[in-house]
């Protein structure tokens, strides 16, 4: 048995910064990305998918309250629906904090050669140095690795919150932004436009971040709402400034030509540009950092749940004896980034991060609906307002919409990103291949486990025969029962 269990050791602090440092990230990225392809009504863009994700937010405030525990909409879907919507959320979530790794050591990268040129001719290296130096901060221990965000995300704020006030302040010209607010059908163009969208939303991937740590949170009930409201306040607020702000500044063909460090030429544009672009650039460097050490968070917790759950295999979800951290997990999954790290292409890896998040965005709002119905009475420290009467069931809209957003933004990230589905169809399909052998090999092993016993029952003259089996082997989810 493994006596070590994960630590509570996130505050307030700690836990806002998970959710902020990944989707904070996200804008220092994915300026670019979407300027390449919304052009002037970016910010149009980047509001459709601020819509999905402030209503997938509440959602996951809600259930990560109800539910503290480690795995987030894996656990969520698993409640809700069973263990094959447990394994798809959990296996999207694979894919997308993995990506996250990856892509933003990329970022990271991109902004670091900004001091240091030679990078470049080194790039997919340092990206894998970069991921290298997280793995070993996570071996240590969340502590560790939440005062590394919170520090960082700290700063970054700051810096944000400055080139806010300076940019509007003093170079930002309204004639310049409106000129770029062309009618979307004739500039981008409609699919052009629908096309950013689903690059918008990787702006806002990364709130499942919170409800990964809540096994390790203090006071989960009341601190994790807490967080998702902070980090969906800062991220929406920052998102939609930054883009008319850069907007008012440069050309959307500079953001997307500058795809890996957007940020530096509108910080070039500004007075003072000699001290303020390396700020900017230094801001941009350690918030993806600090994102990229949250995706190895997330993926090592949401493996460690499914993995105790016995979705996937058991061994993984051993944690360290000394640093009681998943280790088996932390390693696996930062390997696997460091090698996308390596030969990545950033739009690409774009497109496979919007599927995985969307998978899980999807099971969490479907989830609340459903144990709504299935659960009305459980203890929600905190319940999302403005509900319908369905059955005599309060279902909330603001879930509603996000359901639908989800649902609308995946068919288009399906239609649209060819490389992308085509990847993530053979993710997929992969893992329900896996799933579907390693379910009848824990089947086999459980049959064997059943051990029977004669026990005398107290008034009663005869023996009863009873079966026992360990509690890790009874499919809980696919039973809908509740066992001792």
């Amino acid at each position: 048995m493994n006596k070590c269990e994960l630590k509570k050791e996130l505050g307030l602090l700690g836990s806002f910064s998970m959710g902020f440092a990944d989707v904070g990230a996200d804008i220092f990225l994915a300026l670019g990305l979407i300027a390449a392809y919304a052009h002037g009504v970016m910010p149009l863009a980047i509001l459709a998918a601020a819509i999905v994700y402030v209503c997938s937010g509440l959602s996951y405030a809600e259930l990560a309250a109800a539910m503290p525990v480690s795995g987030g909409s894996s656990a969520f879907g698993r409640r809700a629906f069973g263990n094959k919507a447990s394994f798809l959320a959990g296996w999207g979530l694979m894919l997308d904090y993995t990506i996250d790794i990856a892509l933003f050591a990329v970022a990271s990268t991109g902004y670091l050669s900004f001091f240091i040129p030679g990078v470049r001719e080194v790039f997919g290296f340092v990206s894998v140095f970069l991921i290298f130096i997280l793995m070993l901060i996570n071996l240590l221990g969340i502590k560790e690795s939440s005062s590394v965000n919170s520090v960082l995300t700290a700063v970054a704020i700051v810096i944000i919150l400055g080139l806010l006030v300076l940019g509007f302040g003093t170079t930002f010209q309204m004639e310049k932004f409106t000129s770029g607010l062309t009618p979307i059908n004739t500039d981008p163009g409609i699919e052009n436009f629908l096309y950013s969208i689903t690059l918008a939303i990787v702006a806002f991937v990364g709130v499942e971040s919170i409800s990964q740590g809540a096994e390790e949170t203090k006071n989960p009930g009341k601190i994790l709402p807490q967080a998702t409201f902070l980090s969906i306040f800062f991220v929406v607020l920052f998102a939609l400034l930054l883009s008319i702000m850069v907007l008012g500044i440069v050309t959307p063909k500079t953001l997307a030509d500058n795809m890996d460090n957007p940020l530096v030429p509108v910080t070039q544009a500004l007075p003072f540009s000699q001290i303020i672009t390396p700020i900017i650039a230094f801001a941009g460097f350690i918030i993806c950092f600090v994102s990229a050490n949250t995706g190895i968070i997330g993926a090592s917790r949401v493996v460690y749940s499914m993995s105790s759950s016995g979705l996937v295999s058991r061994r993984i979800s051993w944690i360290h004896p000394k640093y009681c951290t998943p280790w088996w997990t932390v390693i696996i999954f930062s390997t696997i980034a460091m090698v996308l790290a390596f030969f990545g292409d950033m739009i690409f890896l774009g497109e496979l991060y919007a599927f995985g998040a969307l998978t899980a965005y999807t099971v969490t709002n479907l989830s609340l609906i459903q144990l709504r119905f299935a659960e009305p009475n459980m203890e929600r420290p905190f319940k999302i307002p403005f509900n319908l009467k369905i059955n005599g069931r309060d279902i909330p809209l603001i879930t509603i919409i996000g359901s639908i957003g989800c649902i609308a933004i995946f068919i288009l990230v399906a239609l649209l990103h060819e490389e992308g589905r085509n990847f993530a169809f053979v993710w997929f399909v992969a893992g329900f291949v896996y799933y579907y052998f390693y379910k009848k090999y824990r089947a086999k092993i459980d049959a064997k486990t059943y051990v029977p016993v004669q026990h005398r029952l107290p008034g009663h003259g005869k023996s009863v025969h009873v079966e026992y089996s360990s509690i890790r082997n009874l499919d809980v989810g696919d039973n809908k029962q509740s066992h001792k």
